[in-house]
């Protein structure tokens, strides 16, 4: 029986445990001697190396990468080699299996970024606090700023933060929000209907 990581998994949540997962190849049986092991390559390299166990038949192996790994990578592709290995007579060393892997955006990661498009979008909609108004971009702080200089900081951002998110591995992204500010600029508040605070048009 062939159990390969590509049948079984194409999207992997950052920050989750991946597996345990079933692995078996006609050519490299566990049977035999060979032994295996998951190489996750990212932008800088490895992103992780992990040894396969021993599985529940003669010949299958067990692949479990845990959550602390998982929590490191960006969302997007990620690429994978399973290796194979046999030291009997002399070492050998193939690639059983290759592919590639969307990471979906861990949730529980924010980036500086995504604290500097909130403050943003605070202080667009009026109800930031004195530590969002005075962070300083390009040399002005965000109070400081006029009303196209701060949506063109948000467009900014929002792309940097999709890039982060990874929008491409099926995350949604982050998009624009639209924000009516009443023109007595008593309070702020995104609208969500037809029908805008104090009958304004």
């Amino acid at each position: 029986m062939v159990s390969t990581l590509f049948d079984q998994v194409s999207k992997v949540q950052a920050g989750e445990t991946l597996g345990p997962l079933s692995l078996e190849y006609t050519d490299y049986p566990r049977s035999s001697g060979w032994t295996l092991k998951c190489i996750i390559f990212g932008e800088a390299g490895k992103d992780a190396d992990v040894a396969c166990t021993a599985g529940t038949g003669a010949n299958e192996f067990s692949l479990t990468i845990p959550a602390a790994t998982t929590a490191l990578w960006r969302g997007g592709k990620k690429s994978y080699v399973v290796e194979a290995t046999n030291s009997d007579p002399t070492p050998l060393v193939y690639i059983a299996e290759r592919g590639a892997l969307t990471v979906l955006w861990n949730p529980r990661v924010t980036t500086a970024e995504m604290t500097i498009l909130a403050s943003i979008r605070a202080v667009i909609a009026g109800y930031a606090v004195d530590g969002q108004r005075t962070i300083v971009i390009d040399g002005i702080q965000l109070q400081y700023m006029n009303s196209q200089q701060l949506v063109d900081l948000e467009a900014k951002y929002l792309s940097i933060v999709n890039a982060q998110i990874g929008k491409a591995g099926g995350n949604g992204g982050v998009y624009r929000i639209q924000i009516h500010t009443p023109q007595d600029n008593c309070y702020a508040a995104p609208c969500y209907g037809p029908t805008l605070p104090n009958g304004g048009s």
